[in-house]
């Protein structure tokens, strides 16, 4: 009962909410408007944490409603079959969805914006084909509506987005890493796993969210470039610190000196806001190698100075700024599931909806098609799915209710209107309640789909009780899928670690090409996906593959090997590059191969890369092999 108690905040976000989505019904149904209950839609969905969500989540709800439109109405304007329109919808649904796995942040949220408007567009017009520009100016006009009285009252009454606080945190990580790398120069790595994890975790589930925290912002956009250089460079320090105390250690001594000024920097990045020393490390009898951590820090304390410091004006230029160090976040295995599993479902659900000429049937299509791709854009739907049925079948009950006993005995629309304040102030308390957010979501869309409050049509008790017995039973179609089959972590970890595998063996070949900028670029992102999927599984736990930092260390020491000098009958390289080509097959075989050349080198610097080469594939060797032996067994 503590848990669903309510708190002044709570109740005061649900009387914002409440009094939005009533303002936004009351303007379209005072004009007028065909559905006007689609007005309050968008007030439940654009409410976010911060302003800067809200104001961008506003703005790609009204792009992706009128691209939507305009591209349901294109669509029915095809001269072709029935058929052939929906297989054209399923087209448009399959690039929606993919897309919102591509675009990341809240530019995703538009994508799937313009697939549900096209679908709510083209599919009723199964059975009435004259009303496809009617339903599409509606949509248009009732979002339009409902997305500026979100703003207003929304925006007004949510706090700015938390940026300084994000910004701070993002360098106390990167103190913790500089940290981390200061204790393994000291006293090795061996019992720092645990404390490898939860950075890599921490890092994975800040920078995913980083587009979102500083969304409706220009200038937390330009930041967002010296967020991705405090990551790059925090696990290139830890990266480069592991591979200069591997485990077992190297005989000799490592410069105390160097460990000491990290500790010093990392204290530093912990505490204050502002530059932190950029004086010159002293290197002097330090391994060799360690001028690789010296630059790593070097990018950390940049972009340290750079978020301590008001933006230039050459900075807010859009578009100026250098590559990007971290590719983008684009999950394209994810993007194909969610294309061909909206696209299916959608082509398939309006092809029946046609051949039945059911009203139930098309509005149960309408349903599929939505849960489909809204549940397919999430990164673990099955996670979401029982929370999304719980609302639609609530929403649908509460709508029944409303629309039998309540709307029957309204004779106006002053009666209509305040008839229904107490359900959307219900709505409002479920949706601002954190234990009942997400379910709040779908309860009030399915309650003001299923009431359809402020429609002059008659309807039957049976087609009121049809109706929302067919938008309950896509929820549960759809929903039951995904709990079904459900998208693991596990498999998605998997995924990321065939992509490292992929990278890793572009580089090896006699011409890699761009393949080192690629690596460059993906190789600490890959590394992010793979942390941020093996910290959402549960079955995974304390599992995680050793060699998670150390296979960015392989890739730095593969691209070196490549930028040796060919001499004439050296086959040196040619000899190393054919040996790594087995790292992903048998990592340790391809580390035993290397070091037996580097027993038959006599120059230090060969010898050293050689070695480096096969105690980064014996430290990765998990990792690369990571997925393998489950298939096998399976």
């Amino acid at each position: 009962m503590k848990a669903l108690s309510l708190d002044r905040q709570v109740v005061a976000r649900a009387l914002v909410l409440a009094l939005s989505a009533w303002v936004a019904f009351a303007i379209a149904a005072l004009y007028h408007i065909h559905n006007p209950y689609w007005a309050a839609m968008p007030v439940w969905v654009v409410a976010q944490s911060s302003r800067g969500v809200v104001l961008e989540r506003a703005l790609f709800r009204v792009l992706g409603t009128l691209v939507g439109a305009l591209a349901g109405f294109a669509i029915l304007q095809v001269p072709a079959s029935p058929y052939t329109q929906f297989a054209l919808l399923g087209l448009w649904m399959a690039a929606s969805g993919g897309l919102t796995h591509v675009l990341r942040g809240v530019h995703g949220y538009g994508a799937l914006l313009a697939g549900v408007t096209a679908a709510i567009v083209i599919i009723p017009a199964v059975l009435a084909p004259g009303t496809s520009l009617s339903l599409a100016t509606a949509r248009v006009e009732c979002t339009l509506i409902g997305v500026v009285v979100a703003t207003v009252f929304i925006g007004l009454a949510t706090p700015r987005s938390p940026s300084q606080t994000f910004f701070a945190q993002m360098r106390r990580l990167s103190g913790d890493a500089v940290a981390f790398a200061a204790r393994v120069l000291r006293d090795g790595a061996a019992d720092l796993g645990a404390e490898q994890r939860r950075l890599l975790g921490e890092i994975s589930e800040v920078e995913a969210s980083s587009r979102l925290i500083l969304a409706g912002s220009f200038e937390g956009y330009r930041r967002l470039h010296d967020v991705d250089s405090l990551v790059v460079g925090s696990l290139a320090v830890m990266s480069t610190a592991l591979a200069l105390r591997p485990e077992p250690p190297l005989p000799g001594p490592l410069d105390g000196e160097l460990a000491h000024q990290l500790e010093q920097v990392a204290e530093q990045l912990r505490q204050e806001p502002g530059p932190a020393p950029g004086a010159p490390f002293n290197l002097s009898g330090a391994r060799p190698g360690s001028e690789g951590l010296v630059s790593a820090l070097v990018r950390i304390l940049e972009a340290n100075r750079a978020l301590g410091r008001p933006l230039q004006a050459s900075t807010l230029r859009p578009f100026r700024r250098r590559l990007a160090v971290l590719a983008p976040h684009r999950e394209w295995l994810q993007a194909g599931r969610t294309a061909l599993a909206a696209g299916l479902a959608t082509f398939l659900s309006a092809a029946l909806a046609h051949a039945s000429g059911s009203p139930l049937v098309v509005q149960a299509a309408i349903g599929v098609s939505i849960f489909s791709l809204v549940l397919g854009s999430l990164a673990l739907p099955q996670q979401i799915a029982p929370k999304l049925l719980t609302g639609v079948v609530g929403g649908v009950l509460l709508a029944l209710f409303y629309r039998l006993a309540v709307q029957p005995a309204l004779g106006s629309t002053a009666g209509l209107l305040l008839s229904l304040a107490p359900f959307l102030l219900l709505g409002g308390l479920l949706r601002a309640h954190p234990r009942t957010a997400i379910a709040g979501v779908d309860a009030n869309m399915c309650f003001l789909l299923a009431s359809q409050a402020g429609t002059t049509a008659v309807a039957s008790t049976l087609d009121v009780v049809g109706g929302g017995a067919a938008l309950a039973t896509a929820a549960a179609l759809v929903a039951g899928a995904y709990i079904l089959m459900p998208r693991s972590s596990v498999r998605q970890a998997e995924e990321a670690v065939e992509r490292i595998r992929r990278d890793l063996l572009r580089m090896v070949e006699s011409d890699p090409g761009d393949a080192f900028e690629v690596w460059r670029a993906r190789g600490s992102r890959q590394v992010l996906r793979l942390s941020l999927h093996l910290g959402r599984s549960k079955d995974l736990g304390e599992r995680w593959p050793r060699g998670m930092l150390a296979v960015l260390s392989l890739g730095h020491a593969i691209e070196a090997l490549h930028q040796l000098p060919s001499s004439g009958g050296d086959p040196l390289k040619t000899e190393a590059i054919a040996a790594l080509r087995g790292l992903a097959g048998d990592p340790i075989r391809t580390a035993g191969t290397l070091r037996g050349l580097a027993a038959t080198r006599p120059e230090a610097s060969l010898r050293q890369l050689l070695l480096d080469l096969a105690r980064g594939l014996e430290a990765s060797s998990d990792l690369l092999t990571f997925g393998r032996a489950e298939r096998a067994e399976g």
